[in-house]
């Protein structure tokens, strides 16, 4: 018979001995899952005793976390904004600093009740685009994206969410994409990381995330040529563009958007001084 508190310290233990630098956190939020509880909850139920069903379940899912696995695959869920996303290994894991892309958004329209034109560029899980349609509540949107795997999940958690009547998506690249609408924002969080980069990531990420939602090219930019010109023709006048970028590509990005009639309206960075989300605006 196991206890909460002996399950979490022996399996924190677990994870320390192989360097898993979240091994608290990850052990309460499986532990959390297993239970059907809240992680806030457990330092309430340390004397509790788990049965034989619960000490199965969570014995064989650590494993899967002592191989690597992020906990967000490993339990198909992850927080994003106001929401919890149903995620696997065909989309990325949604990241906290994605969701300032929908702060900046959100900070400059100011009635919220309007009807406005959502696209999203490389959807993913549906997080970016979901999360603003619940905040804006009379909007519609477009998801692109050009992987059917990725897509099958945006539409698990656009049914989810009851979106389905105010979210489109499509199976395209931009080049491909045809279409009169012109929107009042476009988001995207594309592939931004260099090959260098790509190479020297962790394990969890490399071995599980889908390589092609993660790799922008030699520098991490290719992407972004394609979007900015894009939006340059599909954004309404005063029109929106939040996009997530890498480190140290924020002049080269400012330059894209500024040949392409756009001028910056916010940034955001991170405590190490890089820029990671930037808010434009199309002038032209």
């Amino acid at each position: 018979m196991t206890t909460v508190l002996e399950a979490l310290k022996k399996n924190c233990k677990n994870l320390l001995n192989i360097n898993i630098k979240t091994a608290k956190i990850d052990s309460e939020i499986i532990l959390a899952s297993v239970l059907k509880t809240d992680r806030i909850n457990l330092s309430t139920q340390h004397n509790l005793i788990l049965n034989k069903s619960q000490e199965l379940l969570m014995s064989q899912l650590m494993e899967r976390r002592k191989n690597k696995e992020p906990v967000a695959y490993i339990l198909n869920k992850k927080d994003f904004w106001n929401e919890t996303y149903f995620v696997d290994q065909r989309v990325l894991i949604p990241r906290p600093e994605t969701e300032i892309l929908i702060e900046m958004v959100l900070k400059k329209i100011k009635d919220k009740s309007k009807v406005l034109q959502l696209l999203d560029i490389g959807c993913g899980s549906g997080c970016l685009l979901i999360s603003c349609l619940r905040e804006l509540t009379k909007s519609i949107g477009i998801g692109l994206d050009t992987s059917s795997d990725a897509l099958a999940v945006t539409k698990i958690n656009v049914k989810n969410y009851k979106l389905n009547k105010r979210v489109e998506l499509h199976k395209e690249s931009i080049f491909n994409f045809l279409t009169l609408k012109k929107f009042d924002v476009i988001l995207s969080n594309p592939p931004y990381l260099s090959s260098a980069e790509y190479d020297n990531l962790e394990i969890d990420v490399k071995n599980f995330e889908p390589k092609t939602a993660l790799k922008g090219g030699h520098d991490g930019t290719s992407h972004y040529k394609k979007i900015i010109t894009f939006a340059s023709m599909s954004l309404k006048k005063n029109g929106l563009l939040a996009l997530e970028l890498g480190d140290q590509q924020f002049f080269k990005i400012k330059e894209m958007l500024a040949e392409n009639s756009f001028r910056v309206l916010d940034k955001y960075r991170l405590i190490n001084g890089e820029i990671r989300c930037i808010l434009a605006s199309k002038i032209g």
